[in-house]
This record gives structure tokens, C-alpha cells and sequence, in this order.
């Protein structure tokens, strides 16, 4: 995984997918990464609300990520996915007509 590579993660539920824009070894030698996280709105809200709950004064956003808490999305899978998908629900729809 190098920066540019493109990811995703799962918090709280939410599929987060974002590009990876820094990393860095720690002293035990894994590798850590910042990412920008692209439409992240529904995770940010996950986020915020649960820190109002908590109400301990700790900032739950986590800055980066160690290796082993990404993974690498393909774009050519995410393609096909949606290309499935599509097919799917057009399928869907002449059955109901």
C-alpha cells in the first residue's frame, strides 16, 4: 500500500472509502496511514454522535490507520459491482412488469 492507493475501511457500519495520502513506520515497524476519506458524511455523524454520548471529552477521529486496518479496493471490482448491480435491478424490474 503506497500513497494514492485507494481504500476502504468499515467503522460503525458505514463503508468508508478514501484515498491514502501519508504514511509512516512506528518504532515496531508497521507501516501508518493518514487517508482522505471521500463522501464521509454518514461516518462523521456515527462519529460525532457517539462522543456526545460518551460525554468524555476524548476526540474518537482517528487520524491513522495502522496497515492492517485497510484494505486495498479495486477499482475494476468496484466496476463490475456496480455494472452487477445495475443488471440486478433492471432484471428486478422487467419480472415485476
Amino acid at each position: 500500500m503506497n500513497i494514492g492507493t485507494l481504500v476502504w475501511r468499515n467503522s460503525q457500519g458505514n463503508l468508508r472509502i478514501g484515498t491514502v495520502t501519508g504514511k509512516e513506520l512506528d518504532e515496531k515497524g508497521w507501516a501508518h496511514f493518514t487517508v482522505d476519506w471521500h463522501d464521509d458524511v454518514l461516518h462523521r455523524m456515527a462519529t460525532d454522535r457517539s462522543d456526545k454520548l460518551r460525554n468524555d471529552g476524548v476526540d474518537s477521529y482517528n487520524r491513522a490507520y495502522r496497515v492492517d486496518e485497510l484494505a486495498v479496493l479495486d477499482l475494476s471490482h468496484l466496476d463490475y459491482s456496480t455494472v452487477g448491480h445495475i443488471e440486478t435491478l433492471s432484471s428486478l424490474k422487467q419480472r415485476v412488469h
